[in-house]
């Protein structure tokens, strides 16, 4: 009996295996401990993921990123993206409480657009007014000599 509680506290789920805990690590932007609180990893779950091949070259690759040439802007923006990842479960939370005001719930959904890419992917194709370079002229000819021409840009 004691040993199937012993193989049941080091078996690991595949979200155990994420780059996300490699990258989090080798940047620095959570330690040891903190990974197995946020991701509910038992320490005999930690010896055993950290020995597990996988995880093993995930760590060097993110290891490598971190601290290889990359200069500091490209580290900033990763360790970001990163931050930004974990952040998107608590936009959605906000944006769907109850209590949430209208203004909150369309400024979430604007940022959510824009991270998406949404808006700059969309823009050509909304089927809305002219972009740059439009010209329009019309003639208008009446029954005098000279017509009437409006032209806009």
């Amino acid at each position: 009996m004691t040993t199937d509680v012993a193989i049941q506290e080091t078996l690991l789920d595949m979200e155990h295996l994420s780059p996300l805990i490699c990258v989090e690590l080798a940047a620095g932007l959570s330690t040891v401990k903190g990974i197995q609180e946020k991701y509910k990893i038992t320490e005999p779950q930690w010896l055993r993921l950290k020995e597990n091949p996988t995880f093993v070259k995930m760590m060097k690759e993110a290891t490598l990123t971190f601290t290889g040439d990359m200069n500091a802007g490209k580290r900033i923006t990763k360790k970001a993206e990163v931050l930004l990842e974990d952040l998107l479960p608590v936009m959605y939370k906000l944006a769907t409480a109850p209590e949430a005001s209208t203004g909150t719930v369309v400024d979430i959904v604007k940022q959510l657009k824009e991270i998406a890419g949404i808006t700059a992917r969309n823009a050509g194709n909304s089927g809305g007014g002219a972009g740059p370079g439009f010209n329009v002229q019309i003639e208008i000819h009446t029954s005098e000599k000279q017509g009437v021409t409006i032209q806009g840009n």
